[in-house]
Order: C-alpha cells, then sequence, then structure tokens
C-alpha cells in the first residue's frame, strides 16, 4: 500500500464522504485545543480542525498524501505541522487533547495485536480526560459490499476501475487509472489492502487499554450491527 498512485486522486475519489457532519459532530464533541490527526491523509479533516480553532497536527504514513496536506494547509493560509507516522507501528511523542483518525485509517491495520497497541500508544498519550474518535469500516462493508466486487467510473479527464478480493481477513483493492493527456491516456496503478475486524473485537480492545466509548454510524445516529462504518467517540 503506497499511496504513489493514488494521493493524486484522493480527494476526486472522496467526494461522496461527508466531512461536513463529520465536523460539525467533532465541533460539538471535542475538548480542549490541542489534537492529532492521525491517519490524515491529503489533510481535509485536519485543515478543517484549525478552522475551529484547534491546535492539531496532521500524521500519515504516505509522503505523498501529507505533500497534498502540505499544499492544502497553505492554499488555507494556516501553519500545521504534517509529520510521518504508521498506525501499525504506532509512536507519539506528545500529549495531546484529543486524537481522531478519520475515514478508514485503522482499517490498513494488519492485526488485532497491532490495533490493540495503537489504541494503547493513543491511550497513553492522551491527557486525563483525552478523547479518541475514530471511524473504520465494518466487517459487513467490507465482506458484503467491497468484497469480490468491481467498481469503476468513467468521466472526461479520469477513468478508473476498482477490483476487490475478498481473503480471510481483508480486502485487496487494485486500482487502475486513466487519466486524459490530449487525445491519449495515461495509466496509473495502486494496490491497497483493508483489513476488517469483528464488533466485538474493537470493543474488546478499547476496554482492555482503558477506554470507555460511546458508537455511532456514520450519520452520527447510535450504531447497529449491519452499518457499513463504525465511528467511536472514546474517552479516557
Amino acid at each position: 500500500m503506497s499511496y504513489q498512485a493514488l494521493a493524486k486522486y484522493y480527494d476526486t475519489l472522496m467526494t461522496d464522504f461527508d466531512y461536513q457532519s463529520y465536523e460539525s459532530f467533532l465541533a460539538k464533541s471535542l475538548c480542549g485545543k490541542r489534537g492529532l490527526d492521525l491517519a490524515c491523509g491529503s489533510g481535509e479533516m485536519t485543515v478543517r480542525l484549525k478552522k475551529l480553532g484547534y491546535d492539531v497536527t496532521g500524521a500519515d504514513f504516505s509522503p505523498e498524501m501529507l505533500n497534498l496536506a502540505v499544499e492544502k494547509a497553505k492554499r488555507a493560509r494556516y501553519n500545521i505541522n504534517f509529520v510521518l507516522a504508521d498506525l501499525n507501528e504506532l509512536s507519539i511523542e506528545k500529549e495531546y487533547d484529543f486524537i481522531t483518525v478519520v475515514c478508514d485509517g485503522l482499517n490498513y491495520v494488519t492485526s488485532a495485536t497491532r490495533l490493540k497497541k495503537a489504541f494503547a500508544e493513543v491511550h497513553k498519550n492522551l491527557s486525563a480526560g483525552g478523547q479518541f474518535v475514530f471511524d473504520i469500516s465494518t466487517k459487513h462493508k467490507l465482506t458484503s459490499v467491497l468484497g469480490n466486487n468491481l467498481f469503476y467510473e468513467d468521466n472526461d479527464d479520469l477513468t478508473y476501475f476498482w477490483q476487490n478480493k475478498l481473503l480471510k481477513n481483508r480486502v485487496e483493492m487494485e486500482l487502475a487509472f486513466f487519466e486524459k493527456e490530449g487525445a491519449l491516456y495515461r495509466r496509473f496503478d495502486e494496490f491497497q489492502i483493508q483489513y476488517f475486524y469483528d464488533d466485538k473485537v474493537i470493543f474488546d480492545l478499547l476496554t482492555e487499554v482503558g477506554f470507555k466509548f460511546s458508537c455511532y454510524n456514520e450519520r452520527f445516529a447510535p450504531y447497529r450491527e449491519g452499518d457499513a462504518r463504525l465511528v467511536i467517540f472514546a474517552v479516557k
């Protein structure tokens, strides 16, 4: 999973993600001022948090995505610090009032052991009463909606094909992008893997490291089994 090709098209592919509702939820729910936005991607939520008045740092494992985030912050005229961080080997060096992981970043954590370590690292580096807000695509979504399916979109300037293969604990995703250059198209390829976890595994791991939490779906209504996205609001 490199994001070397995907970074260029990330925001285009994310137009259906409801950042505005997520921003409103965070604005009403977060306490404190100092935050860390893990798996920040192109920096969309990081910039939104900064606009709300939070002192926020963005972090991602992909240099290509961080470059996009830096440019997005510059265009908004915000001075935001962006750093490299991998959720599979998470190490946080400062204390924060809140930590966020928006838009499925934790689906890239490769095992329950590593997921627990990430939760523990977040818990350790939150201030007393600090908040951990994240979302994750559910097992139902990855196995029943995305798994073994083909998606595509054909636009004037960009066409892409997204083919998935469902395996025991993950979905392997092959993406091919065709970007128009004059009368021809240039092809870029990307390979991604997303991992899925039973809800109970996530709940148990959060409890084991010391969090108390509430569960929501992607509409920020109470979560029910079978929803496509699980949003967790956890407190240290």
